[in-house]
């Protein structure tokens, strides 16, 4: 019986991590952007257009370090788990889970209240 509860418990997990994860573009690579567009994107941003506000224990935010980093793109983190000073400006966004990313591009800030989302982020970084 444990093994059943331990079982539905697992597949409960997974089933809930492909719905964050699984959706289109979350972090799968279904961008309509190619690889070069996204290299050539990456390219034009420096580490102070985007902020990412983490935690130590968040797994989603290590998804979303690793797609940045697979795909080339500068970013700063604030790790709240780490700098005190991350967690005030986190809450001074309204911000409430991570992880939240600052977009800056020009005159224009997106904020990613949702988590992580690739076209999201490319939309931004177009925008």
């Amino acid at each position: 019986m444990r093994k059943l509860l331990i079982l539905i418990v697992l597949v409960g997990a997974v089933y809930q991590g492909w719905q964050h994860f699984g959706k289109a573009g979350s972090y799968s690579g279904n961008s309509d952007a190619s690889a070069a567009e996204i290299s050539a994107l990456a390219a034009t941003v420096r580490p102070e257009d985007v902020v990412m506000y983490s935690t130590t224990e968040c797994p989603y935010c290590a998804q979303a370090k690793g797609w940045l980093n697979q795909n080339g793109f500068a970013f700063t983190e604030c790790n709240m788990s780490n700098e005190s000073h991350c967690e005030n400006e986190f809450k001074s966004y309204g911000a409430n889970g991570t992880p939240f990313l600052v977009v800056r591009r020009g005159d224009k800030t997106h904020y990613m209240k949702d988590g992580f989302d690739s076209d999201e982020f490319i939309a931004a970084l177009r925008s």
